[in-house]
C-alpha cells in the first residue's frame, strides 16, 4: 500500500464518521491528517506529542488497538506494515463516549492541576475542547475500526475478537459508556413478561440458534402485549429496562447453547451500553431484536464449526424437516454418500448414531409442542410423522423416562 491509497482510505473514514484521522510514520512524523478544525488537547504542547504517547511501535499488534487517556479521550490505532516492515500508525480520535458535562470536567481539572496551573481562562479552554469532541459509543467505535482495518488489509474481524485481543494488553482501557450502566450488574433474575411459557420458548430458540423462530415468536408476543411494566413514568425507560432484561436472559441462553462465556458477557455489555444511548422506544425495540438475533446466529455458527460439511448438512436438514419422514437413505442421497459411511461419520463426529439423533430431535420438538401448544398427543405424534400414537409414546418414554401424558401433566403443574 502506498501513501496515496492510505490517505484516500483515511479520508473516507473521516468523511463517514467525522472523527479525526492521522497517520504517523515509523520516523514519528505526522504525514497527513483529516480533521476539519481539530484543536488538540491544551494540556499537551502539540498534537504530535499527544498522538505519539498513545501507541508503542515496539508492540507488534496485528489488530485495532484502543487507548483511553487519563483525560477520558479515546483513540484507535492500526499499525501499517509493508512487506512485514513497520511503516507507522493510523490513529483515529480523539472521541468521547458520552456528551460532555460540567461534572465530567472536575476529575480532569483535578488530574491536570498537578501538572500545570489551571485558572479560569484555562478552564474555559478545556471545557470548549472536551465539548468539541465527537461522541461515539464503544460499539460504534469498534465497528469503525473494523471498516478501517478491512479497507487496509482486506481481513474480516469480529467484535468479540477485537475486545478479547485488547483485553490482553494491560495498557488499554476500553471504558464503560456511562456510570448509570451499572444497572447491568443488578439485572439478574428478571423476567421480561408475565407468561413464563413465552419466555421459555423464546430462550429455547436462542439456545438452539434458531433466529428466524425467535423473531416470529417475539412479534407474536408483542401483538399479544405479554411484556411486563418495568418503568411507570417513562415509556422509553420501560423499553430500555425490558431490553436489558431480555439481553441478560438471552446471554445465559446463548451460553447454554455453547457460546463462549467471555464472548457472551462482552457482547451483552456492549449491547446494553448501546441501548442506553438510544433516544426513542422504536429504536430500542429494533436494536434489541438485532442483538438477540446476533446471539442466536453466533450459537448456530458455533455449532457448525464443530462438524464437517456433510454432518452440518445433515443437522440443518433434520432441523428444517422435523415434521417429515426423515431417513438415513434420504440424508445419504443429500450428501451423495453411502448410507453406511454417513452413519459411521455421524457417530464419530456427533457421538450418537444418526437414527438416534433424528429420534431425539423429534422428541425434543414434541416436548416443545406439549409445553407451548394445546395440541393433543395424537396430533403431535401425527405431525412428527409417527405411524401411530403407541409408537410415539414408546419412543418418547425411551428418551425422556416418562410418557407424553406424564410430561404434559408435569408441565401444566409447574405453570
Amino acid at each position: 500500500m502506498n501513501y496515496n491509497d492510505l490517505s484516500y482510505i483515511c479520508q473516507l473514514i473521516y468523511d463517514s464518521f467525522h472523527i479525526p484521522v492521522f497517520f504517523i510514520n515509523e520516523k514519528k512524523e505526522l504525514v497527513f491528517e483529516y480533521s476539519a478544525s481539530f484543536r488538540h488537547n491544551p494540556l499537551y504542547p502539540s498534537k504530535e506529542q499527544m498522538l505519539l504517547q498513545l501507541f508503542n511501535e515496539n508492540e507488534p499488534f496485528e489488530f485495532p488497538v484502543f487507548q483511553t487517556t487519563e483525560y477520558m479521550e479515546r483513540f484507535c490505532g492500526i499499525r501499517i506494515y509493508d512487506q512485514n516492515e513497520f511503516r507507522g500508525n493510523v490513529i483515529v480520535g480523539p472521541t468521547i463516549n458520552s456528551v460532555f458535562t460540567d461534572e465530567m470536567l472536575t476529575p480532569i481539572l483535578s488530574e491536570a492541576s498537578g501538572k500545570m496551573r489551571i485558572g479560569k481562562e484555562e478552564e474555559l479552554i478545556l471545557r470548549d475542547y472536551f465539548q468539541s469532541l465527537p461522541v461515539i459509543s464503544n460499539l460504534k467505535f469498534i465497528q469503525l475500526s473494523m471498516h478501517l482495518y478491512y479497507m487496509i488489509y482486506q481481513q474480516k474481524l469480529d467484535i468479540a475478537g477485537i475486545i478479547e485481543n485488547n483485553k490482553t494488553n494491560e495498557s488499554i482501557s476500553l471504558t464503560t459508556e456511562d456510570p448509570s450502566i451499572s444497572i447491568s450488574k443488578r439485572r439478574q433474575d428478571v423476567s421480561f413478561h408475565h407468561d413464563l411459557t413465552y419466555e421459555k420458548r423464546a430462550l429455547q430458540y436462542i439456545k438452539e440458534g434458531r433466529k428466524e423462530e425467535f423473531i416470529k415468536h417475539w412479534k407474536l408476543t408483542n401483538e399479544d402485549n405479554q411484556y411486563g411494566i418495568l418503568a411507570k413514568k417513562s415509556q422509553l425507560r420501560n423499553k430500555k429496562n425490558l431490553a436489558i432484561s431480555v439481553i441478560t436472559l438471552s446471554t445465559r441462553a446463548a451460553m447454554e447453547g455453547g457460546l463462549q462465556h467471555e464472548t457472551a458477557y462482552t457482547l451483552s455489555d456492549l449491547y446494553i451500553q448501546n441501548i442506553e444511548e438510544l433516544n426513542d422506544s422504536t429504536s430500542v425495540e429494533h436494536y434489541m431484536i438485532e442483538a438477540i438475533s446476533d446471539f442466536a446466529d453466533r450459537v448456530r455458527k458455533n455449532r457448525q464449526t464443530k462438524y464437517s460439511k456433510p454432518i452440518n448438512n445433515c443437522l440443518n436438514y433434520i432441523y428444517n424437516h422435523l415434521y417429515e419422514d426423515l431417513s438415513i437413505v434420504k440424508l445419504a442421497e443429500l450428501n451423495k454418500m453411502h448410507p453406511n459411511y454417513l452413519s459411521s461419520l455421524f457417530k464419530k463426529e456427533v457421538g450418537v448414531s444418526l437414527a438416534e439423533y433424528i429420534q431425539r430431535s423429534k422428541i425434543d420438538e414434541a416436548k416443545s409442542l406439549l409445553t407451548f401448544s394445546d395440541y393433543s398427543i395424537l396430533k403431535i405424534s401425527s405431525l412428527l410423522n409417527y405411524n401411530d400414537q403407541s409408537h410415539f409414546t414408546k419412543t418418547f418414554k425411551k428418551f425422556s423416562g416418562i410418557t407424553p401424558k406424564q410430561y404434559k401433566n408435569q408441565t401444566l403443574s409447574s405453570k
